[in-house]
């Protein structure tokens, strides 16, 4: 049994102007402690599998199975990151994480969750800025406590939306380390679902990568898989000849959307002109 199963699923939303699909035929299995990236253009349903799979959207067909359970609603198996970090502005470093801490963790002492808490800022680097609220920090700084954050109330999985795509090329990279670290330190055990456009960090980060059609009624195009050594070095993995397939598969993937609108525009800029 997979540990994540989503079958035919389909989620519409109504209207004024009458159903609207966003996603539909998505079928998509997910093992233990993979990583597995969902890329395609803007309105692709990408962040729709996602919170179809977070409980936050009920599909309107198919299934969403985790452990062979249903998925009903959010869980503290799984914990979720955003692009705009989703931080409580008055409250530390320290707050922000000991209080999802304190919130997901039922079994734990007081002093325990306080462990947990101090573990998770010094694995990402942050114990010297522990007292700093949000608005002292940089955009790296924030997107630290917001994966330490998740992370700490030990989740199963993890789901990513656009994690770094508000931070510059060098944070961005650092990140990346810094997640795969932590992914490493808990024995690759957690399950990660990443939505991103960024094909150069979806296969630095994945084991496998969901290509999406384009919506409305997006599905799921392809699924490229990667077989790049763990633990991956960018440096390294750029010069590997599996590197440079998949990558060009990747962009020839998406850049033919590109292409296509190219045509329509050039084909209506005639009409008009004529």
């Amino acid at each position: 049994m997979m540990y994540l199963e989503i079958k035919n699923l389909e989620i519409s939303f109504p209207t004024p102007k009458g159903k609207y699909t966003a996603v539909r035929n998505i079928d998509l299995e997910i093992k233990k402690g993979e990583i597995v990236s969902i890329i395609g253009h803007s309105g692709c349903g990408k962040s729709t599998i996602m919170n179809a799979v977070g409980g936050m959207l009920t599909p309107t067909k198919g299934t969403v199975t985790i452990n062979g359970q249903p998925v009903k609603g959010p869980g503290p198996d799984r914990g979720i990151v955003f692009q705009n970090y989703s931080l409580l502005p008055w409250l530390t470093v320290y707050e922000n994480i000991f209080q999802a801490v304190d919130a997901a963790v039922k079994n734990k002492t007081r002093d325990e969750k306080k462990e947990i808490t101090e573990k998770y800022i010094k694995m990402v680097g942050l114990s010297s800025h522990r007292e700093k609220l949000p608005k002292q920090m940089s955009g790296g700084m924030k997107q630290r406590v917001a994966i330490a954050r998740a992370f700490a109330i030990n989740p199963d999985m993890l789901l990513l939306d656009e994690p770094f795509g508000a931070l510059d090329a060098l944070t961005k990279g650092d990140m990346h380390i810094e997640l795969l670290k932590l992914w490493n330190l808990e024995n690759r055990s957690k399950t990660i679902i990443m939505v991103t456009h960024d094909i150069e960090e979806a296969i630095f980060l994945s084991d496998r990568i969901v290509v999406m059609t384009d919506g409305p009624a997006a599905t799921i195009r392809e699924i490229e898989e990667l077989h790049l050594p763990r633990p991956r070095n960018k440096k390294e993995i750029v010069s590997m000849p599996e590197y440079k397939i998949i990558r060009e598969r990747l962009l020839s993937l998406l850049m033919d959307k590109v292409e296509i609108d190219q045509a329509d525009f050039y084909q209506a800029a005639e009409v008009e002109v004529g």
